[in-house]
């Protein structure tokens, strides 16, 4: 009897406890948000006090490929309700409060101006832990300072500028797109086929040799010999899929992070080490990479080795790139050519300047860096492609620190917002970029002529911003143009009829890519049509 009426002692000291430090909290709050002369931002329709439905329904958004459009429509929602038209709205998950915003001052204050309030967090960070280790995309404060000092040196723009090993894996990416003899290829998804090229230039780059995963798709030989570096790629995109799944899940990130993540991470940790092992394990009086002859190719893992020995953190770091480097550039290019075959006129016309600015495909001319950057309509196109289909549309940070965003508090909405520590903040980068106010009212449709003369800031953001933005940008644009360059060259004609109805819809792992894939036919140009792409 006495031990039963010691824990119920505990047990409502323990309830007392809670409810004091709640009130004392939110007196201080309170007190604080007075002081920076913060007023609240409009919250979302919350049918239960923790959020239990609306996460609920988030989660059931994301099985069907409808996120995206779900928080814009939250958006609307709460914009409906009071009377005007909301940037950022409060919500609460799990009991936890949430902060959604797409007002690109908010934005650029979380990212740049209050760059010290916010960090990724513990939920990114540790489900990106156990692939990435505290590589610069899984690390915070010191660790990311010296990631991002580590990796930026190896994004010069000699590194950018540097081509020529795109056009091997371009040709491989051709073999997988035969033509027949009325110079139509097979109805195909080139989704998955961008999506090897992507990792077997970006592997080659990184690693200084390619997965050659293209080329398993060709034969069963080829398919065969490359079992490993196939079952690499396998167990990389596994991963990424559980990563995304955690952190919708919040502060129950890691029921995703099963037995068998453990298992592919250890698979991928394993396939890069014996890169790694590789490059530590040569002679350092070698002739370092750079200072050789000039047609020694660039090996960003080379170049790494000479800034540190410590083999774990050149893992993390190589995985790190990887992924973002291969994925990104990967869902602008399937995007851009979504966007190319649903409109044939814009097709057209930028293969009219492609073949004016570059020549034919057998008869290349100025496929450079400078020149590729030059090409104003091709930039339009791919920055068009970048504003309605971001490759990361949504990202987050955490508040570390009591403070404030600018925008969004108050009944017109201009006045400043408390933020405590330990807020999370989801920023929305694909409703910033369909906003009307910002974009006119054509905000929804692919105008790449939008761009002719258009200055932007925050309100345009493809590769993030402030201090961590993205060191690789250049690196996949020029990447995009150029592939987009060769393959207009190839192909004149582009026929979507087999590609599914109604609106695009996305899937979002890391990244975003279109759910459907892009099934499509190629016409190959007139020029040598007969022949075959050389093997």
């Amino acid at each position: 009897m006495l031990t039963i009426a010691l824990l119920f002692a505990i047990a409502f000291t323990f309830v007392l406890y809670l409810f004091i430090s709640s009130i004392y909290t939110r007196r201080r709050h309170a007190t604080v948000a007075q002081q920076l002369g913060c007023r609240p931002a409009p919250k979302e329709y919350l049918p239960d006090p923790l959020g239990l439905v609306n996460m609920y329904k988030l989660l059931r958004a994301n099985s069907k490929n409808e996120v995206l459009e779900y928080i814009r429509g939250v958006f609307d929602d709460v914009s409906l309700r009071t009377n005007k038209t909301v940037y950022s709205y409060d919500t609460s998950m799990l009991g936890d409060r949430v902060f959604f915003t797409c007002d690109p001052r908010n934005i650029q204050a979380i990212l740049a101006t209050q760059f010290k309030d916010f960090e990724l967090g513990k939920i990114r960070t540790g489900a990106f832990a156990p692939l990435l280790g505290h590589g610069i995309f899984s690390a915070d404060g010191k660790q990311w300072e010296h990631s991002r000092a580590l990796l930026r040196p190896q994004f010069s723009r000699d590194q950018v500028k540097d081509l020529d090993l795109e056009e091997k894996h371009v040709q491989n990416l051709l073999r997988t797109l035969p033509v027949a003899a009325d110079g139509w290829t097979s109805t195909t998804d080139i989704q998955p086929l961008i999506s090897r090229f992507t990792m077997d230039s970006a592997s080659e780059f990184l690693f200084g040799e390619s997965t050659n995963i293209q080329l398993s798709a060709l034969s069963e030989e080829a398919a065969a010999k490359n079992a490993e570096d196939r079952a690499f790629v396998e167990a990389f995109e596994a991963c990424q899929d559980r990563m995304a799944k955690a952190l919708l899940l919040n502060e129950f990130y890691s029921v995703v992070l099963t037995k068998k993540h453990e298992d592919d991470c250890r698979l991928c940790h394993r396939y890069i080490d014996r890169f790694v092992h590789k490059a530590l394990g040569r002679d350092r009086k070698q002739d370092p990479v750079g200072e050789s002859s000039k047609k020694e190719k660039y090996v960003f893992l080379e170049s790494l080795v000479s800034e540190t020995r410590d083999p774990i953190e050149i893992r993390n770091q190589l995985l790190s790139i990887l992924l973002a480097g291969r994925d990104t550039t990967a869902s602008l290019l399937s995007f851009l050519f979504l966007m190319l075959v649903q409109h044939p006129e814009i097709f057209d016309k930028l293969r009219s300047v492609i073949i004016e600015d570059f020549g034919s495909f057998h008869s290349p001319k100025n496929l450079t860096f400078t020149d590729l950057k030059a090409c104003s309509y091709l930039q339009w196109c791919i920055n068009e492609t970048l504003r309605l289909y971001p490759s990361v549309p949504l990202n987050g940070r955490r508040c570390v620190r009591d403070t404030s965003l600018p925008f969004g508090g108050g009944e017109d909405g201009l006045s400043p917002v408390f933020i405590p520590a330990g807020t999370e903040i989801a920023y929305l980068v694909y409703v910033m970029h369909r906003q009307s106010d910002f974009w006119g009212p054509d905000a929804d449709t692919f105008r790449p002529e939008r761009w002719q003369n258009h200055k932007y800031g925050f309100e345009y953001l493809p590769f993030n911003g402030g201090p961590r933005i993205c060191l690789g940008q250049q690196f996949a644009l020029t990447k995009a143009a150029y592939v987009t360059v060769r393959l207009l060259q190839r192909f004149d004609q582009l026929d979507g009829s087999n590609l599914s109805p109604g609106p695009i819809k996305w899937a979002v792992t890391l990244t975003g890519k279109p759910k459907d894939g892009v099934r499509l036919r190629l016409h190959a140009a007139a020029e040598r049509r007969s022949e075959a792409i050389d093997a």
